[in-house]
């Protein structure tokens, strides 16, 4: 063979991954091009002391948890990719949701019941925060209409031992970090629904005020409206927070739809 034979290096070679244009630096143990880390998974702790405790040392990027997308939040990344809320025109509606949101998630625990007509924004503001909730704070959260929700319990009874797999599915729900329910009170209550809604209300009352969990309910109705009278008195309670939207329809000025990029990311 005239002038020099071609290399034939098996895929995975240095030379394989310049040739394909990957970046030799990128271990692949992160999100792809993560700037903070370059790909290893794992950033050295900053402003150490030489006999600091954690000096010399790794720890996990940030964007690490970024590699999967979490089916269990509820949301599709597709859809999270438009519910950008930096990027919401920004009503006296919208500030006042962000400002509770940022104030509950920051603080990791407690309940925010969130009220008010139709087309206020309530519903992409609740998703958004249940991103933030899961892709920045890396909190277990799952974003769900309340009716779904009851249906999944209902379901229980489909299976054998039914009341055994719904109070196991009640702890399941329990074990959530941050729970978004919406659409509270849309739909015809039901004994079962009642009675469900009154179960998960009650054990994510006790880990709220033991500072374990975050619950987020959001509905067109006031809580007297659609809840009996010992159930209102611990939506109000004032350790935490109803808010009332009385905006006119944030659908007349509404840009809800991002530039497909992942927002939560850190770089």
């Amino acid at each position: 063979m005239n002038g020099k034979e071609k290399s034939h290096k098996p895929p995975g070679t240095r030379q394989s991954r310049e040739e394909s244009g990957m970046n030799r630096d990128d271990y692949g143990l992160c999100v792809e091009g993560c700037k903070l880390c370059g790909g290893l998974g794992y950033i050295r702790y900053g402003g150490m002391d030489v006999g600091s405790e954690n000096f010399g040392k790794m720890r996990e990027c940030p964007n690490r948890r970024l590699r999967f997308w979490d089916m269990n939040l509820g949301i599709s990344k597709a859809e999270a990719r438009k519910l950008d809320w930096n990027i919401y025109k920004q009503t006296p509606a919208i500030g006042l949701m962000r400002e509770a949101y940022d104030f509950v998630l920051e603080r990791g625990h407690g309940w925010l019941y969130i009220h008010g007509k139709p087309g206020n924004g309530k519903t992409i503001m609740a998703k958004s925060a249940a991103i933030y909730s899961r892709q920045v704070l890396g909190y277990q959260t799952k974003y769900s209409k309340i009716s779904d929700t009851v249906n999944w319990l209902r379901s229980s009874y489909d299976e054998d031992g039914g009341q055994r797999l719904y109070v196991d599915r009640l702890k399941k729900l329990r074990k959530v970090k941050a729970l978004f329910l919406d659409e509270v009170g849309r739909d015809r209550q039901t004994d079962f629904s009642i009675q469900s809604i009154s179960d998960i209300m009650d054990s994510r009352y006790e880990d709220a005020i033991s500072e374990k969990t975050i619950t987020v309910w959001v509905s067109n109705y006031k809580p007297s409206e659609i809840f009996e009278a010992y159930q209102v008195d611990r939506i109000t309670d004032k350790r935490f927070e109803v808010i009332h939207i009385k905006d006119a329809s944030y659908r007349l000025v509404a840009n809800e739809v991002g530039e497909g990029k992942e927002w939560w990311r850190n770089c």
